[in-house]
Formats: structure tokens, sequence, C-alpha cells
């Protein structure tokens, strides 16, 4: 009797197990796993080289001191930028026009009177731009531009220092009020320091007003850098979305082309890249503060202060604007190498854009020899410039830069200092031959 139950008993765990298996197994088939939707990671592109801000590439490039017996000056950003430190914590308020179209004698009454400093910059700043760097009090700001900074730290009787703002290309000149204690402080730190500065000269005859050079000989190194290019390919990823790579007329040198219709080309003879966006050329004239803030920002971008580029100047009413190639504290001139960067907006579809765009591809990385050189004194420059077969009061600025060279194998770039004058917005070398050559210095 127990063995007959004990039978029955296993019958229906066998058939238990049987039924358990079947579940299982159909479990597993129709089983679906669900798994949290994994977003693809973004690409985050890599900067071609770091950014700046707008203090960094909107510089001067030259400060005066006149006082009654002299003048004295400097062209080192270490000097300039001390004095900048000490302006950005002015508070300028007041800003109001003085002269609407000052003439010649009366730019330089304001600019070289005695006991005034003069900070000079390459090109018109904004007030909008100045005001990003330093503290404008005033509700409403001009959009006004200046090239000159005139500080008065002591004034004539019955008046009080004050601050100018003067463009020597259109003659308007605006005054701005500072407090009194800030131009004490710039004369105990600045001014009784800028008697150890060079002695700077002009001459009568040149310029239709003074230009200022250093009296005595100059001394700057010659540099040469090994050739390091940034690959076109490097700048196609960053100027253009989804590039593809695009047959040229010759065979040979590489273009790039994406969906917009934009274009981007390497021009190898000249180390670099050309960019141009058709769509977007316009006539339209630009806001002067909009297009320097609009041209900072697309740099940055992409990374593209490869080397110290400063702001150099702009054309409003074409959009165009450059950032020129400095080296220490000299701008880089050549008639064969591109030395900066030139853009021109417009607008395509309402927004504005960047219509063509031309920069260098070389990166100064690698210092492969460096030797000090020994220019001609400023006298001889002036003497020089005055042998020229040029209109004299056409010339606006005489001063030592570096001339940017290629060497015959293509593995080295030169830098070598040598006098440089403008006239109508063109620099030209002024040679060793007119100015009496230059020396080697010591290593």
């Amino acid at each position: 009797m127990g063995l007959k139950y004990v039978e029955q008993i296993k019958s229906i765990a066998l058939f238990l197990l049987i039924l358990l298996s079947l579940a299982l197994t159909f479990t597993i088939w129709t089983f679906t796993p669900t798994h949290e939707t994994i977003a693809p990671s973004a690409i985050v592109e890599e900067p071609i080289a770091e950014i700046k801000n707008t203090e960094e590439v909107v510089r001067p490039v030259k400060v005066l001191f006149h006082s009654e017996e002299t003048v004295t000056g400097t062209d080192e950003q270490s000097s300039i930028e001390a004095i900048l430190d000490a302006v950005q914590l002015w508070e300028i308020r007041d800003i109001r026009l003085v002269q609407e179209e000052a003439t010649p004698d009366a730019v330089e009454s304001y600019m070289h009177s005695s006991e005034r400093a003069v900070i000079y910059y390459p090109g018109p700043i904004p007030f909008p731009v100045f005001d990003s760097i330093t503290n404008i009090a005033d509700v409403a700001i001009p959009e006004s531009s200046f090239n000159r900074i005139v500080i008065e730290w002591e004034a004539p009787a019955n008046d009080q220092p004050a601050l100018y703002f003067i463009n020597t290309v259109s003659g308007r000149i605006y005054k701005a009020t500072v407090p009194p204690a800030a131009f004490k402080q710039f004369e105990e730190e600045f001014v009784t320091k800028a008697a150890e500065y060079e002695t700077y000269i002009t001459d009568e005859a040149i310029g239709s007003l003074p230009i200022y050079v250093q009296e005595g000989e100059v001394e700057k190194s010659r540099v040469n850098y090994l050739l390091d290019e940034i690959s076109t390919a490097r700048f196609a990823e960053s100027l253009l979305d989804s590039p593809g790579l695009a047959l040229s007329a010759d065979f040979m040198t590489q273009e790039y082309t994406d969906d917009s219709g934009a274009l981007m080309r390497e021009n190898s003879n000249n180390k670099s890249i050309s960019y141009v966006q058709p769509k977007a050329e316009t006539s339209d004239p630009a806001i002067p503060s909009d297009l320097l803030f609009d041209s900072l920002g697309y740099v940055n971008e992409h990374g593209g202060w490869t080397d110290q580029y400063f702001y150099e100047g702009m054309n409003s009413l074409k959009q165009q604007i450059k950032y020129q190639l400095y080296i220490e504290d000299l701008p880089v001139f050549s008639t064969s190498i591109a030395t900066g960067l030139e853009i021109t907006w417009g607008v395509d579809a309402g927004e504005e854009q960047v219509y063509s765009y031309l920069r260098p591809t070389y990166q100064l990385e690698s210092e492969a020899e460096k030797r000090m050189m020994v220019l001609a004194s400023g006298k001889d420059a002036l003497n020089a410039v005055k042998q020229l077969d040029t209109d004299l009061s056409a010339i606006t600025d005489i001063k030592p830069g570096y001339k940017l060279t290629e060497s015959e194998e293509n593995k080295l770039i030169t830098f070598e200092p040598a006098w440089y004058f403008e006239t109508n917005g063109a620099w030209a070398e002024l040679t060793s031959e007119l100015t009496g050559g230059r020396k080697l210095g010591l290593e």
C-alpha cells in the first residue's frame, strides 16, 4: 500500500518538473532584454591653439613720455603691461567730444605738450571695446574710435588733469575725467621711471604729425625657427562643416569644400591658407565694435592665435579687419610669406558670417638659432627717410620691425630686424644701404 502511494507521488513530481521546464523554455525564447540607451559621446573639436581675451590681442605698441626737457619712451610689452594694469583700475567717466575735426597742429598740441604720456595703438579702438578692457562708468558710451590715449598728469592753470582719446586720422578728440588721485599715482609710479627709458626724437620734415623714433641704436635679436606648419586638413576640420577634399586645378594644391559651398585652399608659396564663403559677400558696412568683437570670437572658435598676433586695424565700411604677427614686441613684415590674419565679414540668409579669411599656416615653436644685432640709430633712420623719393608728409610711421624670409631648403624661416616706414597704410623696408647698415652683436 505504501509503495503504491510513493509511485503516484513520483509521477506527480515528474509531471510538475516537465511543466516547469516548459515554462522556463518559453520564457527564455520570448524574453526581450531592456537596455538603457547610451547616447553617443560628443566629439569635442580640439582647438588649434589657446583662446585669448580682448586685452591680449588689442594692445598698445608704444608709450611716450613728454617732459619739458626731453621725450622718452618704450615699445617693450612688459613696461606697457604695467601701465595698462594701472589704467584698468581707473574709473573713467564723463566722456565728451571736444574737437570734431581738429587740425594737425591742434592734435600735435594735445599729444606732444609737456607733462603728458601718449599711448599708441596701431589701429582704431572703438570705445565699447576699450570699455570691455577698462572701467568706463558712463551709461552711454560712444561708438567712436581712437588710436591714441593722452594722459595729462599735470594740467594748465585753472584746469584739472584729464584723459584724452584722439583719432589722428579723423581729428576727433574726446576728453574724460579720472579721479585726481589716479593721476598722482601714475606720476609717482611711471613718470619718474620714464627717465630711464630711451630718448625719442623727431624730424619736422617728416609726416603731418610728429613721428618719434628711438634716438640711439636699436638692439634686437635675429632669430631662426624650424619651419613647423599646421596641416591644411587641421584647418579644414576647424573652419568647414564636414569638409571634403576637392580636386584643384593644378592637381597638387589641397582644396577643401563643404555642403554650404565654402572653399578652403592651401597657398604653399606663401605659407598660408585662404577660406571663402561666396554666399556671404556683401557691401554693407559694419559697426566697428561688432566687427572687432565678432572677429576675436571667430578666431577663438578654432584656436587661431597660434602665435602672438595684435590687432592692427580695420576698414569698417568694407567689413575688413587685420591682426599682425609680432615677435619680441615688434611687427613682422614680408614680401613673400603671410604675416597676419585678414578677415572680411558678410551676410548670408540674414546672418553675419565670415566671407574670407587669410592666415599663416606656420607656427613658431622650434627656435633654431638666435643672435643679437644692432640696427642703425633712429637718427640715421630719419635721415634715410628724407633721402626717399616720396612725399614725406604722407609718411605716417617709422619703426623697427622684423623682416621674414625663408631658406632655400624650406627648412628654416628667419626673422631679421630692420627699419620700416609706413605710407598710406603700406609698410616698406628702409634698406641697410640707406640707414648705414647693421651689425651682428654677441650671441
